[in-house]
């Protein structure tokens, strides 16, 4: 049944046609015609301003994503239609990250320009949007906004805290919804890909009308994606030898159990799952032989289920004054697969333990607890938004508005089972257990796989789960207006004033409390906020644009951060514009608040395969020469830094507007931005530290004492990451546009080109130190920060049917840690994603589109770094050729 549905619909989408991938439409001036015919012009706000205008094109670089071009693209997910755009860069949580993220289990996030998540704000209808997740978490959740409510995305790709505040270091991203509509309109699509799974589902009705004094609009979503196990796309962990071949290999939290005896030597016990061996044997270690694999029990694509309602009404109070609401409910919930749980290293059994086959005392390094099967990690959370405001115009015709904005989310994660290391401990420890279980805490027997009892099961797992969640509460005033004139023009003015409290919390499990592998975390702030900006003609071809911003944060000095503009209309071709500004972010609570907390995260050690400088260091160290790191992950302590600080950021754009002349439809854009963030907030990543430390251990100390070795294996056993006001960071690069509308066989017909180019992108952990350049690399946990990202869409129209065709560019890059000890991982070519789709108006009402992405199923690169996958799964598409089909109907 399976493989007839997968075939009719691939049917369906071949005889459709073409494609479109997300289209980014630069604004462009577009009312002079309309002021020529002799009609009022209407004067919006465009993002990057308070001040309403009529010129669209301000001195800031805004790009626009429209409905239309959500809806040709079949994506889902608001995350997917900007991680694919040039601007973006580096890590943000999306489906494709393995089941966790920073910054939220099951979050999905926009990084612009690889500064980070953090520094990216994004706001919804101009308004701030509570951080979403399950718990003290640092940005917006973008699976909380179903995409069929949206009627376009603004992306200001420049720095904007004079004009919003905090976070807005990067850019800004305003999601504006459609909040007049007249109607009912049902959407459904269908979603599957060429291995006949990973099958998604979306259902949304908007409904909407006008009534007699107002209008309201409501709408109903509903969104499922099914899972995709990494083991359907890829057969093992591997990495490259030197003669050209793929070697797989496993993780050395082992099966049966593995453990360092009083003599020195490492020792595996009996993996031979049949049940008539006894598994009293045991032998030497040998990853080769022994290591797990675990790529079954990871995901390709995390499944997630979401329901959103959302209303939006407008009610003219009288000629001068109107009410507007926003209320938005979602729901979301996420399950998935997680390895088999460990909770055993360090556990130490005495000589004459019964069980204990070896004679000596030992140390348990690790074991992978298979008779207890595989737990899945889940998340569910609730996020309320409301936002209720009055609006009007006085006589003069300035605007103003007051508004309240009230936001929470509320979430609970944790997995369906895992083992309580205490209890582990207890029945290993003869001063507590029993072998006949006669006072409820059974011996157990841990060497060797399938030798333990269902009581030793039952006594050490236990439900692990944890809550949390976030609040958001701000009251806003703004007034805009023109506030004189001047022979060039009139002098635009706006003013506002914000005063935002924050708050977040998060509740371990209590078994996990009670062992200290996690600490509460609760937090709270507050900030007042003043601004005034101004738009003043200096010539007729000349305008400058300046604001300023004040904030004054509950936990840190009051801060000062300012704007200054221009645009330069050359001629009616070119135009030049222009904007430096200062920003700032500020700490959010988990980096202010955050208790010790202990996470596996990927780490490579240097003192493997070294060489050089590293080599001798690491031999000094005691670390010998054939030492093979256990593993890829280090227990890393992560937590907050109540003496913290804002950090701040000076910004420069600089760029161009053609707009050809002697080609009707042909304009173009060119922006060079450079951002420079100094006291930046960082915790260098585990990999670094230990590079940094061993390249110098002297001149490095503070990163040499950020971790401890075991005494005897000399492995990494813990790391201390927290992070600190000492870094500078610098990033610069070129974004460039063309867009050429034209008629095509009596068709309109588009092409648009969007490429960003990195210039550079360095980071200095501390004053002094080594600095760190990501152009050019793909990093282990970090994500791409490839030199070239493009995006090139060609498509026709015509009154009932429209198809396009859309190009993704991601150049090629070299592997953060590729060496010639694996030749096939340290470099990635360039790869071009190509996608296609069709709509067909069959009749006023009915529409039916249906696309194919991926549609030469490329296939993700392997590289030595991989996250999960041998692969970047930030980066790189791990779900190959897939397609859609979308039915829209209006009535």
């Amino acid at each position: 049944m399976k493989n007839l549905k997968k075939h009719l619909i691939y049917k369906a989408l071949l005889l459709s046609g073409l494609v479109v991938v997300p289209t980014i439409s630069f604004a462009q001036a577009s009312n002079d015609n309309e002021e020529s015919a002799g009609k009022e012009v209407e004067r919006i706000a465009v993002t990057g301003s308070r001040i309403k205008r009529a010129d669209m094109e301000t001195a800031s670089p805004v790009s626009i994503i429209t409905s239309a071009d959500i809806s040709m693209s079949g994506i889902s997910n608001v995350e997917n239609l900007l991680q694919e755009m040039s601007f973006s860069a580096g890590v943000a949580g999306n489906a494709t990250n393995a089941y966790w993220t920073s910054g939220g289990y099951g979050t999905a996030q926009v990084n612009l320009r690889g500064l980070g998540i953090k520094r990216t704000l994004v706001l919804f209808n101009g308004r701030r949007v509570v951080a979403g997740g399950t718990g003290a978490n640092s940005s917006v959740d973008l699976n909380m906004i179903p995409t069929s409510m949206i009627e376009r995305i603004e992306v200001l790709k420049d720095g904007a805290s004079a004009i919003y505040g905090a976070d807005a270091v990067a850019g800004v991203v305003n999601i504006i919804t459609k909040k007049e509509f007249e109607g009912a309109e049902l959407d459904i699509k269908a979603g599957i890909t060429d291995e006949n799974d990973g099958e998604s589902q979306d259902l949304s009705l908007t409904m909407g009308g006008n009534f007699d004094r107002g209008n309201a609009v409501l709408s109903l979503n509903y969104s499922n994606t099914e899972a995709v196990r990494q083991s359907d796309r890829i057969d093992c962990a591997k990495f490259g030898t030197e003669d050209g071949k793929f070697q797989c290999f496993g993780s050395g939290t082992t099966e049966g159990g593995r453990a360092l005896l009083a003599d020195g030597s490492q020792v595996q016990f009996n993996q031979n799952t049949d049940t008539s061996i006894h598994g009293n044997s045991f032998g030497p270690y040998n990853n080769e032989q022994h290591g797990f694999e675990w790529i079954p029990y990871l995901n390709a694509v995390s499944p997630m289920e979401r329901i959103n309602i959302s209303s939006f009404v407008n009610y003219e109070v009288n000629n001068s004054i109107n009410l507007f609401t926003e209320a938005m409910y979602t729901k979301r919930k996420g399950e998935q697969i997680v390895t088999p749980r460990n909770g055993f290293a360090g556990i130490t059994v005495d000589s004459d333990f019964m069980y204990n086959p070896t004679g000596q005392d030992l140390e348990f390094q690790s074991r992978r607890n298979t008779e207890l099967g595989a737990p899945y990690f889940f998340q569910e959370t609730d996020t309320v938004r409301v936002v209720l405001g009055l609006s009007g115009e006085f006589e003069n015709e300035w605007s103003w508005e007051v508004a309240y904005n009230y936001g929470r989310n509320t979430g609970t994660d944790g997995w369906t089972f895992d083992i309580d290391p205490e209890k582990a401990q207890h029945t290993l420890d003869e001063d507590y257990c029993t072998y006949d279980n006669s006072n409820g805490v059974p011996c157990g027997d841990w060497f060797g796989v399938n030798e333990l009892s269902q009581e030793v099961i039952d006594y050490v797992k236990y439900r692990r789960e944890g809550t949390g969640g976030n609040e958001m509460r701000s009251w806003t005033a703004n007034l805009s207006g023109e506030l004189f004139s001047l022979p060039a023009g009139e002098v635009g003015f706006a003013a506002g004033i914000e005063k935002r409290w924050e708050e977040g919390w998060r509740n371990p499990d209590s078994t996990v409390l009670a062992n200290g592998d996690e600490d509460p975390i609760s937090g709270s702030l507050d900030v007042s906020e003043a601004y005034i900006e101004f738009s003043i003609p200096v010539l007729e071809s000349l305008t400058a644009d300046g604001a300023i911003r004040y904030s004054d944060y509950s936990f840190t000095d009051a801060k000062t951060t300012h704007k200054i503009g221009l645009t330069w209309r050359v001629n009616e071709e070119f135009m030049i514009r222009g904007v430096q500004s200062t920003a700032f972010r500020a700490p959010v609570i988990t980096e202010l608040f955050g208790g010790t907390n202990g996470e596996n995260l990927r780490t490579i050690d240097p003192c493997e395969n070294a060489t050089g400088t590293i080599a001798t260091n690491c031999l000094a160290a005691g670390i010998p020469a054939d030492f093979i790191q256990d593993g890829t992950t280090i227990l890393t302590s992560v937590g907050g830094n109540p003496e913290l600080e804002a950090e701040t950021a000076d910004t420069i754009t600089l760029g161009m507007v053609w707009q050809a002349s002697f080609i009707d439809g042909l304009s173009a854009t060119i922006d060079y931005f450079d951002i420079q963030i100094d006291e930046s907030i960082t915790s260098v990543n585990g990999s670094d530290m230990l590079k940094l430390c061993y390249e110098d251990p002297v001149g490095n100390s503070q990163f040499c004492n950020s971790f401890t070795r075991h005494p005897i294996t000399k492995q990494v056993n813990q790391l201390n990451q927290r992070p600190v006001n000492a870094a500078i960071e610098k990033v610069s690069g070129i974004d460039f546009n063309v867009e050429y509308r034209f008629a095509l066989f009596d068709l309109n017909a588009k092409t648009i080109l969007d490429v960003t180019k990195l210039l550079d992108h360095e980071s200095t952990p501390f004053s002094g130190q080594p600095t760190i350049d990501k152009v050019g690399y793909i990093t282990e946990d970090q994500g791409s920060y490839t030199e070239w990202r493009g995006n090139l869409t060609f498509a026709v129209m015509s009154d009932n049917w429209q198809a396009s065709y859309s190009l993704r560019y991601i150049g090629g890059a070299d592997d953060v840690n590729g060496g010639d000890f694996d030749p096939l991982g340290k470099s990635v070519d360039a790869l071009t994603y190509s996608d296609i789709s069709a709509s067909y108006l069959i009749t006023d009402n009915l529409k039916l589109s249906a696309g194919i992405d991926n549609l030469f199923d490329e296939k993700a690169p392997y590289l030595t770094s991989w996250n999960d996958a041998n692969t970047d799964v930030m980066t790189y598409d791990l779900l190959g050729r897939r397609g859609f089909v979308r039915v829209n109907y209006r009535f």
